[in-house]
């Protein structure tokens, strides 16, 4: 057992000893091995990684004191006491990353593989353990393997014909801003060589299998809600729930939808639609508008309007997030708090530290809340501690003063249950106070033309997160963005692990 063994081990070998736990999968593992093969160089990273395996010990511990009726069915079943302590592993790896992650810039890789310019990346998804999936502004879907190295360029179907023309705009190209894939994992939605289209891709073959045609401007947001159902939201104050066909079903290439028909394009909003997110959970489809509210559509019911929950910050929404009970939404400066069984919806404000630049991505991972900025930083914070994590290791006890998270826990009423259930085995409080509470993006690349020599040139320009998503295992952060200013081209693109 871990815990017996503890004692008795040195520095690197109690480093080295619970690997095999911190995860079921095999990137998890190895990106523990790397934070190993820095144990003896960073005391701070000796430090941390000491006390997450120590919380691993605590929490193999407090399992033993189980009944054997309890141990027997557990083995019958399949083993729940690895399938616990990896769970305790995985909260404890996830308090402990944003001290321990090292940044793999893959912005220039990436460019100079390819033979055109490529602008802004504003949507990303993981397509397996190993192959993401990245959506621009200049209108590339790109596969990168983490593994090979290789990237390459998706072609997107023609734009079909159409039977409203698009609104004009003086804005240019928007570019893909939205990339998701199915739960069964066999197909994607993204945005279409039309990006007021919606076009929907097979995997892992990428063959088309329909463009969905209707919206009459920008589709800004698309959730999938079952293997072959997804819902899309437009800068024309839509949403439309479509029907995907099997792939060798012989169905048309082109979907259209129309206002009027009870299965047509729905007007909810009386602003722009900037995000959907579907819980599967719950079985809940929040849609967000830049006109300062966040509502619920019922899927089952032609996307019929359940709630309307108005925000208190309402300025620059442009993301937001949903987990189990909890909704997170991005604005200028905050990062706002919803749980949409209560009456009064919001629970409270997250306040940005970078308040200047907006919010513009925005994840909830079990009991952390993620999100990343216009001026490139990107913030961790703990839902139950209701504090900011440190990005840098935190030193040994004797070094440092107190030990104290410095929240007061959420103010305005009760939380979910998810952030009621307490950590399987509780981390130890860090110092945060001290500590940088926000991991920096890196210099990426910014493109010289006429806008750059007019206005910035000589400054040092920093890239927006536009996004930012976990792999399965939480062990990986794929962070993609690009110059916020409008006119200025470049990209960033890296993996934090």
């Amino acid at each position: 057992m871990v815990s017996q063994d503890w004692d008795r081990q040195g520095t690197g070998d109690k480093l080295s000893l619970c690997t095999s736990y911190l995860a079921p999968s095999g990137h998890a593992n190895s990106g523990v091995r790397c934070s190993v093969s820095r144990v003896h160089a960073d005391p701070g990273v000796v430090h941390a990684g000491l006390q997450t395996l120590r919380g691993l010990c605590e929490a193999e511990a407090a399992m033993r004191g189980q009944n054997v009726a309890q141990k027997l069915l557990q083995r019958e079943s399949g083993g729940g006491h690895r399938t616990e302590l990896q769970q305790a592993a995985s909260q404890h790896f996830i308090d402990r990353q944003p001290a321990l992650w090292q940044e793999q810039e893959i912005t220039g890789k990436l460019a100079s593989a390819l033979s055109k310019p490529l602008d802004k990346a504003f949507a990303a998804a993981w397509q397996d353990d190993h192959r993401l999936l990245v959506g621009t502004k200049s209108n590339d879907l790109l596969q990168w393997d983490t593994t090979a190295g290789t990237v390459r360029s998706i072609p997107l179907p023609a734009p079909p014909p159409r039977q409203h023309s698009i609104l004009e705009t003086v804005w240019g190209a928007c570019g893909i801003h939205s990339v998701t894939v199915n739960p069964a994992g066999d197909m994607v939605a993204t945005g279409g060589a039309e990006p007021a289209d919606c076009t929907v891709l097979r995997l892992p073959d990428f063959a088309p299998v329909q463009t969905l045609v209707g919206h009459i401007d920008w589709v800004f947001a698309a959730a999938w809600v079952s293997d072959r159902h997804v819902v899309t939201g437009s800068r024309d104050q839509t949403v439309a729930l479509w029907s995907i066909p099997d792939c060798d079903s012989g169905a048309p290439a082109e979907q259209y939808k129309g206002m009027g028909t009870p299965d047509g394009l729905h007007r909810k909003f009386a602003g722009k639609v900037r995000d959907v997110k579907y819980d599967f959970d719950s079985c809940r489809l929040a849609a967000l508008s830049t006109e300062g509210c966040v509502k619920l559509l019922d899927t089952t019911r032609n996307l019929r309007a359940t709630r309307t929950i108005e925000l208190t910050y309402n300025k620059e929404l442009v993301c937001m997030e949903q987990q189990h009970d909890l909704v997170a939404v991005g604005s200028m400066g905050h990062v706002t708090l919803i749980d949409p069984r209560r009456r009064a919806g919001e629970l409270r404000a997250v306040a940005s530290p970078d308040n200047n630049e907006g919010v513009r991505s925005v994840q909830l991972t079990q009991h952390l809340l993620s999100f990343g900025t216009g001026r490139g930083q990107l913030f961790f914070y703990d839902l139950r501690a209701n504090a900011f994590l440190p990005t840098q290791p935190v030193q040994p006890p004797e070094e440092c003063g107190s030990n104290d998270f410095g929240g007061g826990g959420l103010q305005h009423g009760g939380l979910p249950q998810l952030l009621q259930q307490p950590a399987v085995a509780a981390a130890p409080a860090l110092s945060v106070q001290p500590q940088p509470c926000h991991l920096q993006l890196g210099d990426g690349l910014v493109v010289h033309n006429e806008t750059y020599y007019s206005h910035f040139h000589g400054m040092v320009i920093k890239h927006a997160c536009y996004a930012h998503i976990w792999d399965a295992s939480h062990s990986r952060l794929f962070v993609c963005g690009g110059p916020l200013a409008f006119g200025l081209q470049g990209l960033y693109l890296s993996v934090w692990h």
